[in-house]
């Protein structure tokens, strides 16, 4: 929800202008905007409903000016599912009860409710006992099972073992469609401390538990701010097609650092090496909410790219004098709580900031972005982002 603001008068815009140059340009260039935007307006006379269409398609084009990722469509994952634990050390049987679900998305795009059933499976699973599946509930969006299932673990297993969970949509005319999914890492749970293990879980994204090899890479640091990263091949990748084989690179990135680079694709091997060496200007004072991202990618010219998996490595415990060098195991980490961390929050929070600017451009919603007198502040947060934004504005016009 937007919260406003007032600001007091002793403020002065004024003064923070000439103090700032980049900020005088910028402002520039908006009210520019907003010039010719307003003598469009007034010349064609649209009604209400047209102004709003307009100001919506003007906004998807500040978007993308400020940040094409953020037209990319997110996904229709949704959702939480309820599961409750307990393990039977005598039986060594793991206990799991599927209690229920709330807010699922379906695809119907006319908003009918959709039948659902849960999915399970212990990976490793050296006894063959195979995936277990829930009652199809239909007509709902939350449903509820209250269903009990059980698989032999046993206890010196429990540290390696995890129950992999998927929520589908049953279709009578079709394959059915994965609508979330979550892994639990029996790892996780103290059943001495506590026996029972009763939990909400957020639905992810389907992981692709097949990923398999790792990436040898080194990393060190020239003062005053040169990040070398350094990647010299991989082993035992997983091939992605028929062809048991693979077409590699590696994408490397330091969120946060606006440099992204790539090594060279590397024709059918699985085991490639590259030996390429690349440059972060970073200072070592950033280290502590900053990590290297390595993306390994099978190039296909044909289709679109796969993945063979990620690794990170934290520049939080990274010894500037000492370097770093090592094989690194690659994962799907799509829904990695890294996305979580401080850095994700401080990214979100600045695509808030770069959002509220495009909206007091176009002035929409008018209720918020009206012509006014005198200094607001326009707060947005998302809780679940863990991240929020707020943008100055004086006089109409939007300021950092």
């Amino acid at each position: 929800m937007f919260k406003k603001t007032k600001r007091h008068q002793e403020w002065s815009p004024t003064k923070q202008l000439r103090s700032d140059p980049e900020q005088v340009k910028r402002l520039t260039d908006i009210l520019k905007f907003r010039s010719e935007h307003d003598q469009a307006v007034a010349k064609t006379g649209w009604d209400s409903y047209q102004r709003d269409l307009h100001n919506t398609q003007m906004l998807k084009g500040l978007f993308k000016k400020l940040d094409p990722s953020v037209m990319k469509p997110l996904g229709d994952i949704k959702g939480e599912i309820q599961l409750s634990f307990k393990y039977d050390a005598n039986n060594e049987m793991l206990l799991i009860k599927v209690i229920k679900c709330r807010d699922l998305a379906n695809r119907d795009i006319r908003g009918k409710m959709s039948n659902f059933y849960v999915r399970m499976e212990l990976l490793p699973d050296p006894m063959n006992q195979g995936e277990k599946k829930t009652q199809i509930s239909h007509g709902t969006n939350s449903p509820r099972f209250d269903e009990i299932f059980g698989y032999h673990v046993a206890e010196f297993a429990m540290g390696e073992a995890k129950i992999v969970f998927q929520v589908c949509e049953h279709s009578l005319g079709g394959s059915d469609d994965v609508r979330g999914e979550v892994i639990i890492p029996l790892s996780s749970f103290s059943f001495y401390d506590e026996p029972i293990h009763t939990a909400w879980y957020m639905l992810n994204m389907e992981t692709d538990l097949s990923i398999s090899g790792d990436l040898d890479i080194s990393i060190a640091f020239q003062r005053p701010q040169t990040l070398l990263v350094t990647v010299h091949g991989a082993n035992n990748l997983a091939p992605r097609d028929m062809n048991q084989s693979a077409d590699p690179f590696v994408k490397v990135a330091v969120p946060g650092v606006d440099q992204i680079f790539q090594t060279q694709v590397l024709k059918g091997t699985l085991n490639p090496i590259w030996s390429e060496t690349f440059e972060f200007q970073l200072h070592e004072e950033e280290f502590e909410d900053k990590y290297v991202v390595f993306h390994v990618i099978d190039k296909d010219n044909n289709s679109s790219n796969d993945s063979l998996g990620q690794c990170i490595v934290e520049l939080k415990t990274f010894d500037p004098d000492h370097g770093l060098s090592g094989s690194f195991e690659l994962s799907d980490l799509r829904n990695s709580d890294r996305l979580r961390t401080k850095v994700y929050q401080n990214r979100v929070a600045q695509e808030f900031r770069e959002s509220l600017v495009a909206h007091s451009v176009a002035r929409a919603p008018h209720s918020i972005f009206k012509k006014h007198q005198g200094g607001k502040i326009v707060t947005v947060t998302c809780r679940k982002a863990g991240a929020s934004g707020k943008i100055r504005i004086v006089d109409g016009i939007p300021m950092y």
